[in-house]
């Protein structure tokens, strides 16, 4: 069994009385600018960085949803704070609380083979969406804290190494969730998004490159002994994904990164950040296009040529700039 503590958390401590933080004038400045969006692009901001909005950010915004508002803010920002508090508490406790009973009940399973069940079942239910991978990651952000203030590292632990008892922790736990449902929601997309989705959660460069020749590049025939002595010839195949596939994906990643930011869903830095990892993705997978495909290949001038308006656009009106309107 999984000995863990199952403390699944949406709600952020709405205690009025604990001593705040004042918010600074960057966050009025932003939480202004996002209040005056339309209702959806204000509901798809929180949802997609609550789990990056600091926690006496969150309280605040609560306490101003029941028009308790800090006394050294302007009428107007008062009017605003109240407005994405709202929002806040929307999604807070109504939108995505669901979501943590799914997460509960995912940390309640005990053994590793009834949670990947227990995750297929949820794929195929279609509960693994944004919503859910938000509370996920809120988790995750308060096991690693909890990890960094016990003085415990974030060593590698080999797959299933949880579930043996007291050597478990919820941060662990929570990471094979992360893992699990991603590849989950792989399953269910083009192979070359989730080629993609792969390669950028993906921090270590030569596991990126390994990933990229066996995914991207066809598999020569090759002969292999056994023990015994014997030599067995085993067949080449085609590439598991095609490059045209990974430029098709990466294409739509940095449109939809443009589009997002457009609305001001995620600010210019974090686009900016997004937008130079598909670059580097786009840069190993031509290396690995070159030594899989030829270094004259048709392949191989087909990704670079295809990519070329996506990272290097000769307008500003592109939609790798812009992105679309919708």
């Amino acid at each position: 069994n999984v000995n863990v503590n199952v403390n699944v958390n949406v709600n952020v401590n709405n205690n009025k009385k604990e001593d705040q933080k004042e918010l600074t004038h960057e966050e009025l400045t932003l939480i202004s600018k996002i209040a005056q969006t339309d209702s959806s692009s204000l509901d798809n901001f929180l949802l997609t960085n609550l789990p990056n909005i600091p926690t006496h950010v969150i309280t605040i915004l609560r306490n101003a949803a029941d028009g308790e508002v800090p006394s050294n803010v302007t009428d107007d920002q008062a009017s605003h704070m109240k407005t994405v508090g709202k929002a806040l508490v929307q999604i807070l406790d109504t939108n995505l609380e669901g979501k943590r009973d799914l997460l509960k009940s995912f940390l309640e399973c005990g053994e590793i083979r009834k949670l990947d069940s227990a995750i297929g079942s949820a794929m195929r239910e279609e509960k693994l969406d944004m919503g859910f991978f938000t509370v996920l990651n809120m988790n995750l952000r308060d096991a690693a804290m909890e990890q960094l203030e016990k003085g415990s590292t974030f060593s590698p632990t080999a797959e299933g190494d949880f579930s043996t008892g007291d050597s478990a922790n919820r941060y662990q736990i929570l990471q094979h969730i992360y893992t699990r449902c991603q590849e989950e929601v792989e399953k269910n997309v083009s192979p070359g998004s989730g080629l993609l989705n792969k390669l950028l959660r993906t921090d270590q460069q030569s596991i990126r490159v390994n990933q990229l020749r066996h995914y991207l590049c066809p598999q020569e025939p090759k002969t292999i002994s056994t023990p015994d002595g014997k030599s067995v010839e085993l067949p080449g195949s085609d590439a598991l994904v095609k490059p045209s596939e990974l430029i098709e994906a990466l294409q739509n990643a940095v449109r939809q990164i443009r589009t997002v930011e457009k609305s001001g869903s995620v600010d210019r830095a974090a686009a900016v950040g997004l937008v130079e990892s598909c670059r580097q993705v786009a840069i190993e997978a031509r290396s690995a296009i070159g030594e899989g495909y030829g270094s004259e290949s048709e392949e191989l001038k087909d990704f670079s040529f295809a990519l070329q308006p996506v990272f290097r656009p000769e307008s500003t009106e592109s939609e790798y700039i812009k992105g679309v309107s919708k």
